[in-house]
């Protein structure tokens, strides 16, 4: 079974990129292949996940593939990634189909939201053919016609990284109003839930935990530290699963337990497991 998950929030700068990349750290330290496909025109997935393979870039992005100008392999590389005390990069498991600055000019693109299908139907074919378990959708922050394309046609779960801020919690109504929009698109969407990211020990990063409590099953109870490990990930390129290797890692170990969670409200087994 492919588990297709779009990470989602209408604000920049809440943790979303950190937390696929991350995610797909745990996932493939289980030994589980990951998908993820950049749809943001800032790149900063396919940044961060091709910083130790950058001869390896391929010349054709997920935009072309949209288009229909190349095949999602064209666009798509492994991800090398090194684990603490190990110089040499090495494929885990996580591959990147590369994002595209052209992202942000695509409803210049005639029929781009027509494409959505085909779209959505050579990726499936593509990450199922490769035995990838998990795709792992990188959302712009605004872009109703790549969001609305994704969530009608390329994947069947959402979570939404959440920043403790005050600002987050009054644009709550903002992201539950994207989350109808989306249902509207494709009735069979999961939204897998909200999660706290870049988490602190203010208190008023305690009082927005306190209020997202109040939001019930949709909330996972899971906070994310504003950690310097986190930080040093994003420079090495490697997510903490293999960066930090130490159960002493209060990041790693809240980047798990969000997985497991996730894992959880997926219904998820192993492959081959009974």
């Amino acid at each position: 079974m492919l588990y297709k998950i779009a990470f989602v929030n209408g604000k920049g700068g809440v943790g979303k990129t950190t937390g696929i990349f991350q995610v797909a750290g745990v996932l493939s330290s289980m030994g589980e292949k990951v998908l993820v496909v950049d749809l943001d025109k800032q790149r900063n997935a396919t940044s961060t996940l091709m910083m130790n393979n950058l001869d390896s870039m391929p010349g054709m992005t997920a935009f072309d593939v949209l288009m229909g100008r190349c095949r999602p392999a064209d666009a798509t590389a492994e991800a090398m990634w090194r684990s603490r005390g190990n110089a040499n990069p090495k494929y885990y498991g996580t591959s990147c189909m590369v994002g595209d600055l052209r992202f942000e000019d695509v409803t210049l693109y005639k029929d781009v939201a027509q494409k959505g299908a085909g779209f959505g139907k050579v990726l499936d074919e593509f990450a199922e053919g490769e035995g990838f378990r998990f795709m792992l959708v990188d959302m712009p922050p605004s872009n109703a016609v790549l969001n609305n394309l994704c969530f009608a046609h390329v994947v069947d779960h959402i979570i939404v990284p959440f920043t403790s801020d005050v600002y987050s919690v009054q644009g709550y109504g903002d992201i539950m109003d994207t989350v109808a929009s989306a249902r509207a698109l494709n009735p069979e969407l999961n939204v897998l839930g909200i999660y706290l990211s870049r988490y602190g020990t203010s208190s008023v990063q305690a009082w927005v935990h306190s209020k997202l409590q109040e939001f019930g099953d949709i909330f996972i109870d899971v906070q994310i530290p504003q950690a310097t490990d986190i930080i040093e990930c994003a420079v090495v390129g490697s997510p903490i699963s293999y960066y930090r290797n130490t159960e002493k890692s209060r990041s790693r170990r809240a980047y798990e337990r969000l997985v497991d969670e996730m894992l959880r409200r997926l219904s998820y087994k192993k492959e081959g497991a009974v």
